[in-house]
């Protein structure tokens, strides 16, 4: 049910050993990978957090590092040599020298490049300066990394222009005086004023320039500014298809993916500050999970390449883990008002990963140009809650009508588990990895068997759905066509 690397010789590291020639480039994004470097991705991933807790491996080779193809996980076992201790590069790296001396040099990388985007995410934040230390040790010369993108609008400069022009108090973000125009330029001034529009923040007409702007910008502003939204649209906060017709016209200018990020930045700070308010309304909620939904919206405009969707999403992920809704967001029992809210936002995310891996970048030599992490996280997410839902509807603490809002739910759950999983599928059968499509084939059959009755099942037997325990007794060959079918029902 595990795949192994392959492994070199074991000898023991010395101290001040680098894992690379001093003037060898070298490449740690996932899209850089080799065509197989999903595997060292994962295990280097996993080891970071085993790292994040203070804990060092001490004898990291292929038998302790069994990569699990399905869910993207590899699991780490064998800590005899482990040692706990404090959070120090120097003494991390150890781990990392020893699987230079184990494993092969592509292999090595893949590790490298999958740990250090997980330490840019959990370790850095409670040790700044972390992932820099430890890339000085590695030697070569680092030409990409996996870290979240600079912002346009740092969080000093959004707080400097909208808080004192911004009333948050009733949760309904509204602008009552003009934002000073002496904080950033002209150009980043109008990205601010294109996103509140897009937010739907009142009073946000008020502080239009009072003639057009130039360039695409300015073109955009004169757009939302004039858009008249019809009477299905809410009023508050609205993270909807709009904001997509919005920019589609201006996709092809080079200016609008820096206003789309300094939106994102504009957008990212509303939904902080309205979770941060002293006693949160309903309102505040909503309007945070809404303004924090609309940034992961943002990034799934198609004007985007690939190469930046990895730091873009990594430093929206970045901000959202503050949020006081999220980690719980997939815990929440949908019993909870929270859930409700929180779900949408969910879906938006889970879109957001599909597109990040069924779009791969154009390959260039044996590089996949995929970005297998975020169809795993999609699979994790997707089947977690889908799983939340089948116990709520067991126990009977649904909140929302069970014919309405959990059908709905089922069915965009399941749909987007299954098309992660059949991603997933197509893309090992194109790399020609047999052993990881055997895997895959026979993982997670009871879930997979619940997913198969999904598409047909009527919303009055939805609980009787969620009682079903029967394990599939389907080949291999039959579970794969039932996750096409899952998204073609015709197949």
């Amino acid at each position: 049910m595990t795949e192994r690397p392959n492994a070199g010789s074991t000898r023991r590291p010395r101290r001040n050993r680098t894992l690379f020639a001093p003037e060898e480039a070298v490449h740690l994004s996932e899209l850089s990978l080799p065509a197989g470097g999903y595997k060292a991705f994962s295990a280097g991933q996993r080891i970071a957090m085993v790292h994040w807790a203070g804990v060092t491996h001490g004898d990291l080779h292929e038998q302790h590092m069994l990569f699990n193809p399905f869910t993207g996980t590899t699991f780490v076992h064998d800590f005899g040599a482990g040692r706990l201790g404090d959070v120090e590069p120097d003494r991390m790296f150890q781990d990392l020298v020893t699987v230079r001396l184990t494993m092969s040099e592509s292999w090595t990388r893949g590790f490298l490049a999958g740990y250090v985007k997980s330490s840019c995410m959990v370790i850095d934040p409670k040790y700044p300066g972390y992932t820099d230390a430890l890339l000085a040790r590695a030697g070569g010369r680092i030409m990409s990394v996996a870290k979240p993108a600079e912002p346009v609008l740092t969080d000093a400069d959004c707080t400097a222009l909208l808080a004192p022009a911004l009333d948050l108090s009733s949760g309904f973000p509204r602008l009552t005086t003009d934002l000073p125009d002496d904080v950033v330029s002209p150009d980043d001034l109008a990205i601010v004023r294109c996103a509140l529009l897009m937010a739907g923040v009142g009073g946000s007409a008020r502080m239009l320039p009072e003639s057009p702007l130039p360039g695409t910008v300015g073109l955009l502003l004169d757009t939302l500014a004039t858009y008249k939204r019809d009477e299905h649209e809410p009023d508050l906060l609205f993270p909807g298809l709009a904001a997509w017709r919005w920019i589609h016209p201006y996709m092809d200018e080079p200016a609008v993916l820096r206003c789309m990020a300094g939106m994102i930045d504009v957008c990212d700070w509303l939904a902080l500050r309205l979770d941060c308010l002293g006693t949160p309304s309903r309102p505040a909620l909503i309007n945070s999970v809404r303004a924090a939904q609309l940034s992961l919206m943002l990034l799934q405009h198609p004007s985007w390449p690939v190469s930046e969707l990895e730091a873009q999403e990594l430093k929206i992920t970045s901000r959202h883990r503050h949020l006081s809704w999220y980690a719980p967001m997939l815990k929440t029992d949908p019993g909870d008002e929270r859930y409700t809210q929180t779900v949408t936002y969910l879906m938006s995310r889970l879109t957001l990963y599909r597109k990040m891996f069924s779009e791969p970048s154009p390959a260039t030599g044996k590089t996949s140009g995929r970005l297998w992490s975020a169809n795993w996280r999609g699979l994790s997410l997707s089947r977690t809650a889908l799983r939340n839902v089948l116990s709520a509807l067991r126990s009977g603490t649904f909140a929302r009508e069970p014919k309405m809002g959990a059908a709905q739910d089922v069915y965009m759950l399941s749909t987007h588990y299954t098309r992660a999983a059949h991603d997933n599928l197509t893309a090992a059968m194109a790399m020609q990895e047999p052993s990881d499509i055997s895997v895959a084939l026979v993982e997670d059959m009871e879930v997979a068997a619940e997913i198969s009755e999904m598409s047909s099942i009527e919303s009055t037997d939805l609980v009787g759905l969620a009682w079903s325990k029967r394990i599939s007794d389907k080949s291999g060959d039959d579970f794969d066509k039932m996750v096409v079918r899952g998204i073609n029902p015709d197949y």
